[in-house]
C-alpha cells in the first residue's frame, strides 16, 4: 500500500511571484497542497487565483510573527501595530494573552472563508508559531472544534511534553527543504528518512516562487526559485513513486 506524501507550499498570498510559483509548481510539478497567509498583500490575487484553479487545495498559514493582524494583538505587536519575531521571548515569559490569540486566531479563519468562499483544507502557521508549547492546545482545540487536519511537528510537541489529541494530521512533519543549497537529491532523502522510522504519511513544507519586486525584498529570495526548479523537475513524479508515496493532500484527512 501506497504511503501518503504531501508537499505544501506555504505563503500564498505573499506577493504575485509567490502565488505564481505556487500554482506553476502545481500545475507542472509535485506540489499538491498550499496554505494562504490572509493578513499578506496579495492575499486577493491568491484567491483569484485558487478559483481558477480550484483543485488546489489550499489551507490556513495562520499569522502571528509578520504584518500586521486582523485583531488588536495588543501582547503581539509594535508601536507600529506589526507583529514580529519576538512572539518566541513573550511565549517563553508567559506574556502572550491566549484570549487575544485565540480571537485573531477565528478572525484569520473567517477571512479566510470570506476570500476564497470555502473552509481551508488544513491549518498550520508561519514560523511554525502554532506549535510553541503555550499555543499549541489552543490551536489544537480550533482545528478539533472546526473538523479541520492540522500540520504537526510530532518530535517538537514531544520535546514540550505536550500530548497530541488530533488524528487528523501526518505521522512526519518535515521543514528542511529550506535553504540556499537544495538540490532534488535532499528532497529524495527526506522521503527516504520517513520511510525508515516507518512513517506512513509525511507532510514536507516548501516555498516556490518566482521573483519580483516584493520577493526581492524577503530575506529567503533566490532560494524559492531554486525550489521552484526543483519542484517541478520532470523526473521527480517517477522517483517518489519508486519510493512507494502518493501525492494527496489534507482533504483526505477531513470528514
Amino acid at each position: 500500500m501506497s504511503k501518503r506524501l504531501i508537499i505544501n507550499a506555504d505563503d500564498f498570498g505573499l506577493c504575485r511571484a509567490q502565488n505564481y510559483g505556487i500554482i506553476e509548481a502545481f500545475e507542472h510539478g509535485v506540489v499538491s497542497s498550499a496554505t494562504a497567509i490572509v493578513t499578506s498583500p496579495a492575499i486577493e490575487h491568491a484567491a483569484w487565483l485558487a478559483k481558477r484553479f480550484p483543485e488546489l487545495p489550499v489551507g490556513l498559514h495562520f499569522m502571528l510573527s509578520w504584518g500586521k493582524p486582523l485583531t488588536p494583538l495588543t501582547s503581539l505587536v509594535n508601536e507600529q501595530g506589526e507583529l514580529n519575531k519576538g512572539i518566541w521571548h513573550k511565549s517563553k515569559a508567559g506574556e502572550l494573552d491566549l484570549t487575544e490569540i485565540s480571537g485573531e486566531l477565528a478572525s484569520q479563519y473567517q477571512r479566510f472563508v470570506a476570500i476564497f468562499g470555502k473552509q481551508p483544507t488544513h491549518i498550520d502557521s508561519h514560523h511554525h508559531v502554532h506549535m510553541l508549547p503555550t499555543l499549541y492546545p489552543l490551536v489544537e482545540a480550533f482545528a478539533k472544534a472546526h473538523d479541520l487536519p492540522l500540520r504537526i511537528d510530532r518530535g517538537e510537541i514531544a520535546r514540550h511534553g505536550l500530548t497530541v489529541n488530533h488524528l487528523q494530521s501526518c505521522d512526519r512533519f518535515d521543514d528542511r527543504f529550506y535553504g540556499a543549497q537544495l538540490t532534488r537529491a535532499d528532497l529524495l532523502q527526506l522521503l527516504d528518512e520517513a520511510s525508515a522510522q516507518g512513517a506512513n504519511s509525511l507532510e514536507i513544507m516548501c516555498h516556490p516562487s518566482f521573483i519580483d519586486l516584493e520577493m526581492q525584498g524577503s530575506s529567503y529570495c533566490q532560494p524559492r526559485l531554486n525550489e521552484l526548479a526543483i519542484l517541478t523537475d520532470p523526473s521527480l513524479p517517477a522517483l517518489i513513486a519508486e519510493r512507494g508515496y502518493r501525492l494527496t493532500s489534507y482533504r483526505e484527512w477531513q470528514p
